[in-house]
């Protein structure tokens, strides 16, 4: 008889929490013995129970998952299977080599899968076909070839990603420059032109809005206007304006204009993140 596999499981929403412990209350091959509501007492647990499995939502007060997992010494790392209404947080979660990805509300039968791939997962053989299923699936979400996700396994890399990390600019000397895209703010048009805002400079750039939005991740950069790219990663607030425009706040106060036309982009964006009464 295989032997049952003890879990800890994490939620600050106490219904949540409930609702998982009862689901997992009637799988046979495991047992909840702990629960917590925050990240550092997650910590804690997992030190004193040494669980099998830790099941973990992503949006907790203080540590955040993904924080706690980092957080965790090695060798008292139980198998993680993260639990979140969010899917954002996916490549970050196969980046930690977590069982699995659930999304609220996670049912019976989706438990249950996940389950019997932790106790796959146990076997050598069926482990090596687990990682490749989740070779495949990353593959398809972020357009990236399944030989070089395999690549970037055996290094200490970041994921590769199949858009632009760096864009090539020729500055006032004709030089070329090498911009990071993470550090690129907003994009605005002037003419046949485009100016690259970072935090230190503006490179203006010979391409078009549409070939220039092409190379970059539609998940971090949002067109709100007709002559505006915005870095979503540094958006602090939006407020609405009158005909559905609003104006979006950066964080050094640089503010921008969303026309109605691309106002359903932040609303979508809004709607993403989780609202802290």
């Amino acid at each position: 008889m295989t032997k049952q596999l003890t879990a800890v499981i994490v939620d600050d929403e106490p219904l949540a929490l409930e609702g998982l412990s009862l689901r997992l209350a009637k799988i046979p091959e495991i047992i909840v013995i702990g629960q917590a509501e925050n990240g550092d007492d997650a910590i804690k647990l997992c030190q004193t129970l040494e669980p099998d499995v830790l099941f973990l939502d992503l949006q907790l007060p203080g540590l955040n998952g993904i924080e706690v997992v980092q957080a965790m010494q090695a060798d008292t790392l139980p198998m993680i299977v993260f639990v979140s209404a969010y899917s954002e947080y996916a490549i970050e979660a196969f980046e930690l080599n977590a069982i699995d990805y659930v999304l609220k509300p996670a049912n019976l039968g989706r438990l249950q899968k996940t389950v019997s791939r932790i106790l796959e997962r146990q076997n050598p053989h069926q482990a090596e076909k687990e990682k490749f299923k989740l070779l495949n699936a990353l593959g398809e979400t972020s357009g990236i070839e399944v030989s070089e996700l395999e690549e970037w396994l055996e290094t200490d890399e970041p994921l590769p990603t199949a858009f632009n990390q760096e864009i090539v600019i020729k500055n006032s000397d004709n030089e070329k420059v090498l911009v990071p895209v993470k550090e690129i703010k907003w994009v605005d048009a002037a003419g046949d032109y485009m100016c690259v805002h970072t935090e230190k400079d503006t490179h203006v750039l010979r391409i078009t809005m549409k070939k220039l939005q092409s190379l970059l991740d539609e998940k971090q950069f949002a067109r709100i206007h007709k002559s505006t790219i915005v870095n979503l990663h540094h958006v602090i607030s939006i407020k609405p304006l009158r005909n559905n425009e609003s104006i979006v706040t950066l964080n050094d106060d640089i503010e921008l204009k969303v026309s109605r036309n691309y106002s359903p982009v932040l609303q979508n964006f809004i709607a993403e993140k989780p609202v802290i009464n």
